[in-house]
This record gives structure tokens, C-alpha cells and sequence, in this order.
């Protein structure tokens, strides 16, 4: 089962998904996870579908890029209600089920939810929020017999930059120079292999293990990078500004 908002999209990945399993069964759900509505339609029609939900993967999200200073509150509240507040209303809608088939919920954060780096002070607020619930919800849980399963990936090859918000005169879609660009298929082919091992966390590339170790083991290392990383981006927003 999948959702999006753009209807004709899943039809394109229901087609595919059917290509590739030789007419395999895909129901797709067209909504917006951040309304109410949509989200107990989707949960309830993933119910009706197969009598339960076995994995439930929160993998809507979107970008910012941009100062501190220059964030406004609002695509603020709008970014927290797509990125942190619909996967865990989802997990709250899906609970009973997940119980009953002892799941699997997959938290899809990022190498900014442990690591945040200059002029991504926003989405990376939206991604530490999201390990601290997955945290929170996976030692609650553990008694009822569902996991939970942080997934950290570094840069993929989709359309997430160019979808991003960015501020006035910051680039968007730069990414970390010497970190290999994953596809979505590949990150999805070791999210399947995570779920099916029972781990906690997925770490996708060494790029993010490392960074992911530097931002918790040594700080101090980290900070001198993320200020000759914050002046490097700086020089390349202020030729932004003025070309």
C-alpha cells in the first residue's frame, strides 16, 4: 500500500510495483498526511485492505534551507506538522493494529536528525524531534511487541532539494562534497533487510556513519567543521544574491 497527495504519481508506482512482481496486488491512497481526515483514511482503508498493518513507514517529509535569523514561524509549524506530527499521530491511529500483528514502524530521519548542519538549523529541528520520540515510543512499545526502526540516510537521488523551502538568497540542493548519492532504491532494499533483522536503527551509507559518529563522540571536532562549513555556505548564498 502507498500514499502521496499526487494521485496520478502512485498509479505511475502501482504500475510499476505490478510490472515488477508479475501483477502483484497495490492499493494506493491519495491524501495528505497532514490532515486528519486523510490520515484515519488511510489508516482505515490499509485496515479493510489486509485486516491489519504489519509495517507502517513514515516516509513523507520535506526540506528547508536557511539561516536561523531568516526562518519564518509558520513554514516553521507547517514543516513539524508534516515532518514530526504526522508520523506520530499515524503511529497513534495505527497502534491497535500494530499490536495485534506485533510490527514494525520505520521512522524515515536523516543524517540531520543527529547532526545538524549550517542553514539546516529547521528541517534538522524537525529530525532530532523525531529521533526523540522514536526513542521514546520504541522503549513504550517494546512490551506490546512492536518495534521501531530509525532509518538515517544521507543524500539521495530524488526530488526531495528541489522540493525543499529554501530562504531568500540561500541555494538549495548543495550537497556534502565527497558523499556518495544513494537511489531510493537502494535505500529501500536495505530498509526491507533492516525491518526483516530486527534492528533498531539503519545507518544507510558510511557518509552518515561517520558524520553520525563525529556529531555524538566528538563535538568539539564537529562544531569547528560545521563553522568552516557555515562560511563555506555563506560564500555560495552570497554569490546566489548576487548573480
Amino acid at each position: 500500500m502507498a500514499n502521496a497527495r499526487d494521485a496520478a504519481a502512485l498509479e505511475g508506482l502501482a504500475a510499476e510495483i505490478r510490472a515488477g512482481t508479475g501483477g502483484g496486488d497495490v492499493l494506493t491512497v491519495a491524501g495528505d498526511v497532514t490532515r486528519e481526515e486523510d490520515r484515519a483514511r488511510l489508516v482505515a482503508e490499509a485496515r479493510a485492505w489486509r485486516g491489519t498493518i504489519d509495517v507502517l513507514v513514515n516516509n513523507a517529509g520535506r526540506g528547508y534551507y536557511g539561516a536561523a535569523q531568516t526562518i519564518a514561524l509558520g513554514e516553521l509549524e507547517a514543516l513539524f506538522a508534516l515532518n514530526v506530527y504526522a508520523p506520530l499521530r499515524l503511529v497513534q491511529l495505527a497502534h491497535e493494529d500494530l499490536v495485534r500483528s506485533h510490527g514494525t514502524v520505520v521512522m524515515m530521519s536523516s543524517i540531520a536528525g543527529v547532526a545538524a548542519a549550517p542553514k539546516m538549523g529547521a528541517y534538522a529541528a524537525t529530525k532530532f524531534a523525531l529521533e526523540a520520540l522514536s526513542i521514546s515510543m520504541r522503549a513504550e512499545l517494546a512490551a506490546e511487541g512492536v518495534r521501531v526502526l530509525v532509518v538515517r540516510p544521507g543524500p539521495v537521488d530524488t526530488a526531495f532539494r528541489e522540493n525543499s523551502i529554501a530562504t531568500a538568497g540561500t541555494e538549495a540542493g548543495v550537497r556534502p562534497k565527497g558523499a556518495r548519492v544513494q537511489t531510493a532504491e537502494e535505500v529501500a532494499r536495505l530498509v526491507v533487510r533492516a525491518v526483516d533483522g530486527s534492528r533498531d536503527v539503519l545507518e544507510t551509507s558510511l557518509f552518515v556513519r561517520v558524520g553520525s559518529f563525529g556529531a555524538r563522540v566528538v563535538p568539539n571536532v564537529f562544531r569547528v567543521i560545521a563553522r568552516r562549513m557555515a562560511a563555506a555556505k555563506e560564500a555560495r548564498d552570497a554569490g546566489v544574491r548576487s548573480a
